[in-house]
């Protein structure tokens, strides 16, 4: 961690010290950082505009012309895949007079077509055609700058199935970004990764950071988890840094899940060690969450919707083709079970923490010194990049 200088925010929170963890009563983020519109907005423009953010998965648009719609903290963003195949993003708006120009998954073969007043865009952006623009059956009139009215580009990058984007334009290259990330986890070979078809896609009454913080601290195992605690306790768990920028945690005693005396395939080329017991878990930020297990890799996306709402989505990945099989369909959906009812067991929590931020006396709360500094980090991130 930092020195323990501090620096002073303004607005909606208080000054945020940068403490040694020792200091466990220092209390984080107010309540209005929760609450607060005004604070959501502010993210919008800062943590979720100039760092890069997961939107969706290269396999959810596999085909060329294909188009998916998707959100970053409730801007409309769509992910395009061009006659050659290559991965676009653009805002989600018809140049013309800002209508959301994709509302559902398709395929549109060469074009994307504004349904309002049929101006058109090729799938690079650029526009095509703008009928009766000028005056019936006048496409164009003298000055107007068809070039200048294209689509507005966002720029988009991908790591191994996840699309990011970075709105502000600048952010470091995504490789350097989640360098930290692929470099704990070198010893995975991700190329033999399968998309199970089957995920959870739910929204929660509260605010994204609950969902994130939650995900990044195993204190509340013992008491929320009684079923998961009992194989994997939380004495078990250990956190690491991962950058300067994410968080990490993870488990010793992982257990594969069994049935018949059988389970699934693991990682080649791993120690026994690590293929037997150890699973990761990294809170790339802002918003992603991504765990890596033995036998599969999990990725979970926490999107604000509004102050006290969330969209949240994990998606699930096998390893190899023969994890993929008909006969093997039971085990997988052993993780995908319990993911989805420990996640409905945190959503009770973090919606019941959602409700507590509108208590006046809620201030900040404090952490503990050892188990959750990974929640310290996120917080600390999140103020640094609101108030600048």
């Amino acid at each position: 961690m930092e020195g323990p200088e501090t620096y002073r925010t303004t607005g909606l929170h208080r000054e945020l010290p940068i403490i040694n963890l020792e200091d466990y009563q220092y209390p984080g983020l107010s309540a209005d950082a929760y609450t607060s519109t005004d604070y959501l907005k502010r993210e919008r423009a800062t943590v979720f505009s100039q760092y890069w953010v997961c939107v969706g998965l290269a396999s959810d648009l596999p085909n060329p012309g294909d188009v998916y719609p998707t959100e970053v903290a409730d801007m409309p963003i769509v992910l395009v895949r061009d006659r050659v195949g290559t991965l676009r993003a653009f805002h989600n708006i018809c140049s013309h007079r800002g209508l959301q120009l994709v509302n559902k998954s398709c395929n549109v073969q060469g074009n994307l077509r504004c349904p309002y007043h049929s101006w058109t865009y090729k799938l690079d952006g650029s526009l095509k055609s703008t009928p009766h623009f000028g005056g019936y059956h006048k496409d164009t009139y003298a000055g107007f700058d068809r070039d200048s009215r294209g689509l507005s580009a966002i720029r988009c990058d991908q790591w191994l199935d996840l699309v990011f984007v970075n709105l502000s334009g600048d952010a470091p290259p995504l490789e350097q970004y989640l360098a930290p990330v692929t470099e704990r986890w070198s010893t995975y070979d991700f190329s033999q990764l399968r998309r199970e078809l089957r995920e959870v896609s739910l929204q929660c009454n509260a605010n994204w950071k609950l969902a994130v913080e939650n995900f990044s601290e195993s204190y509340h195992l013992s008491w929320v988890h009684p079923a998961l605690n009992s194989c994997s306790r939380m004495e078990d768990h250990f956190g690491f840094e991962v950058g300067g920028m994410h968080v990490g945690q993870g488990s010793l005693l992982y257990k594969s899940g069994v049935i018949d005396g059988r389970s699934l395939p693991t990682f080649p080329n791993l120690d026994t060690y690590h293929k037997a017991t150890v699973a990761e878990y990294i809170t790339v930020f802002p918003n992603l969450m991504v765990g890596v297990h033995p036998d599969y890799f999990l990725v979970f996306t926490a999107n604000p919707i509004s102050p006290g709402k969330t969209q949240e989505r994990m998606t699930f990945y096998f390893v190899g083709d023969e994890a993929m099989t008909p006969e093997n369909e039971a085990l997988r959906h052993l993780p995908i079970d319990l993911w989805k009812d420990t996640n409905d067991e945190d959503i009770d929590m973090i919606e019941r923490m959602q409700v507590g931020r509108k208590s006046p006396h809620f201030d900040g709360g404090c952490f503990s010194p050892e188990l959750e500094k990974t929640v310290y980090r996120f917080q600390q991130m999140v103020a640094k990049a609101v108030e600048g």
